[in-house]
C-alpha cells in the first residue's frame, strides 16, 4: 500500500514549509475578518479539512466551540489527542458531506486546501454542503495560494524542487514534481510529493501523494460561490493583509464569502 505524508501528523506541516507562528497569524487574521464582517461574535465554528486542528486548538481556548471534518482517521485520533477531547471530529471529506450539527457562525478550510476540488461538481457540491452547515449571515474563509508561474508540463512529469526536512532526529529527503495536464482541463498544476522518511532506529517509509490543483482567482470564486447559490463572495485579502492590493499579492490570498 502507498503511504501518505498525511499519515504522519508530526511530520507532513514542516514538510509543506509552514513557518513558526504561522498558525497564530493565521488564527489572528481570521478574527479580523470576523469582527469586519460579522455582526455577533464567533461561538461555533466548523473547521474542514482540519487535519489535527491547529487552529481550532488556538480557538478553543478563546472559548469557540469547534467541530472538525476530516477523512483521516490518522489526522482526527491524533486531532482529539491533541485537543483533550474538546474538539468534536467527524470523519468525512469535504466535496460532498453531512454531519449532525449546524448553526454555525463561521467555517474555514485553511492550508490552501480549497483548489483541490478541481470539477464543478465537486466544488459546487462542497460550498452547497458547507451552506446547509452555516446560519444565514455566516462567513466561510478559505486561503488559495497565489497561482502564477508553474511551466506546463506536457509530456512528462518533471521535477521541480529537491529538499531535506529535519524533524528532530527525523530525516525527510523531499522531492516534488509537475505532472503533465492538458489545456482545457482548467487546472493551474498537478502536483506530485515523494518523501523518503528515515527514523532514528533505521527504518525507511517512501510516502507518495499526487495533488490536482485548479486555476482559481478571486473572479473565480466569486462566480463559484454565487453558482452555488448559497453564497456572496464578499472579501478578498491578500497576504494576512487587510489593506494590500491583490494585485501586490505575493503569496497566497483568503477568499470571504457570506452565507445568503
Amino acid at each position: 500500500m502507498v503511504r501518505s505524508i498525511y499519515d504522519y501528523p508530526a511530520i507532513f506541516r514542516r514538510v509543506h514549509m509552514e513557518e513558526p507562528g504561522e498558525i497564530e497569524a493565521e488564527t489572528a487574521f481570521m478574527g479580523d475578518i470576523w469582527r469586519r464582517h460579522l455582526a455577533r461574535p464567533v461561538r461555533k465554528l466548523l473547521d474542514i479539512g482540519c487535519g489535527d486542528s491547529p487552529h481550532g486548538r488556538m480557538l478553543i481556548d478563546g472559548g469557540i466551540d469547534v467541530v472538525g471534518i476530516d477523512s483521516s482517521p490518522i489526522m482526527i485520533a491524533a486531532g482529539r489527542a491533541l485537543s483533550g477531547g474538546r474538539i468534536r471530529f467527524y470523519r468525512r471529506g469535504f466535496e460532498r458531506f453531512r454531519i449532525p450539527e449546524g448553526n454555525f457562525d463561521a467555517a474555514i478550510l485553511m492550508s490552501e486546501t480549497f483548489p483541490v476540488m478541481y470539477t464543478n461538481a465537486a466544488l459546487i457540491g462542497h460550498l452547497r454542503s458547507v451552506g446547509r452547515t452555516l446560519r444565514r449571515g455566516g462567513i466561510y474563509c478559505v486561503d488559495i495560494d497565489r497561482h502564477s508561474g508553474v511551466e506546463i508540463v506536457r509530456r512528462r512529469r518533471k521535477l521541480w524542487r529537491e529538499r531535506t526536512v529535519r524533524i528532530g532526529d527525523i530525516k525527510v529527503d523531499v522531492r516534488e514534481f509537475n505532472r503533465p495536464i492538458t489545456w482545457d482541463a482548467g487546472l493551474h498544476s498537478i502536483y506530485q510529493l515523494e518523501c523518503r522518511i528515515k527514523f532514528p532506529d533505521g527504518r525507511a517509509v517512501t510516502t507518495n501523494d499526487r495533488i490536482p490543483v485548479r486555476y482559481l482567482v478571486p473572479p473565480t470564486l466569486e462566480l463559484a460561490a454565487g453558482a452555488s447559490g448559497c453564497f456572496d463572495l464578499v472579501a478578498s485579502y491578500a497576504d494576512l493583509s487587510m489593506t494590500k492590493p491583490m494585485r501586490r499579492c505575493y503569496g497566497r490570498w483568503w477568499g470571504v464569502m457570506r452565507r445568503r
